[in-house]
């Protein structure tokens, strides 16, 4: 339920800041996304549904066809699904594994952000991100 208010606020973020944010909002629905399949072993109906809900969006906001970023990106990541489930991984890992594959499917569908991503702004965002993730993540459930 917070994955889909979540996928609810980004969409109404998105375009209302610098371009910055968009591409933050972009890459964080496509981690929201990875982060539906990738959190368990058994795949439910409600993850998936999250899945190609926040894959739409941002094939939205991209310009993409329609539903072909789902079709490319499920049948990888099922399978990567196993592979991260199966074996002991800690969090951290398993995270930094969500954040990698999520930034090369942000690669695949926007390729300028490489030139973008020289801006010194992505870097500080993205700390600034990932420290809240590790803050949360340690000190949220007290």
């Amino acid at each position: 339920m917070i994955r889909l208010f979540f996928v609810i606020i980004l969409f109404l973020i998105y375009g209302n800041f610098n371009s910055v944010t968009n591409d933050i909002v972009i890459l964080s629905l496509i981690n929201i996304a990875f982060f539906s399949l990738l959190k368990e072993k058994n795949i439910k109906i409600i993850d998936i549904s999250i899945f190609i809900s926040s894959t739409f969006v941002v094939e939205v906001f991209v310009g993409l066809p329609t539903l072909i970023g789902i079709v490319v990106l499920f049948i990888p990541i099922v399978l990567l699904n196993y592979l991260i489930n199966n074996y002991n991984l800690s969090m951290y890992i398993k995270s930094l594994m969500i954040f990698i594959l999520s930034f090369i499917a942000f690669l695949l569908f926007d390729q300028t952000i490489v030139f973008r991503l020289l801006n010194l702004q992505y870097f500080i965002c993205i700390l600034i991100l990932t420290f809240i993730f590790l803050g949360l993540s340690n000190y949220g459930k007290e």
